[in-house]
């Protein structure tokens, strides 16, 4: 996808990102919190549909900001099969499977870093942004 205007928007890919490292940290190291597998596959479930919703509407905007009817058909249908959404939709199935306690799955795009979601990459590349979003919601 072309970057655009509709894309811009800082506040809303940190959140994201809050969402999908506190993810990852569930999927990774759920010992650290005390969960079993099963329970860091539950808890990253959910931190992944928050990020999942959280994303929604910046490709609402996205296909919105097209001119014509056409445009915002062809945004729609691409953005639906975009990086963004078939990477949450990896990442949802692994924690889903993973709070199932099913034998492991491919290792989701979501947390490779290999420029794909460069938007996204951005912030989870740095990992205070799970202490800034905090302190700005605050």
């Amino acid at each position: 996808m072309a970057r655009s205007q509709e894309w811009d928007d800082p506040g809303a890919w940190r959140a994201i990102a809050r969402e999908t490292l506190q993810a990852f940290d569930a999927i990774f190291s759920p010992g650290l919190y005390g969960w079993s597998q099963e329970e860091g596959g539950a808890v990253a479930v959910k931190h992944l549909e928050r990020g999942r919703e959280l994303l929604q509407p910046i490709l609402d905007r996205y296909v919105a900001g097209a001119r014509t009817s056409w445009g915002r058909a062809w945004r729609r249908w691409g953005v639906g099969r975009g990086p963004y959404v078939v990477a949450f939709d990896e990442a949802i199935a692994h924690a889903r499977a993973r709070a199932a306690g099913e034998p492991e799955r491919d290792w989701p795009m979501l947390w490779i870093r290999d420029g794909r979601l460069r938007l996204l990459q951005r912030y989870t590349g740095d990992r205070r942004v799970l202490d800034t979003i905090g302190e700005e919601e605050a």
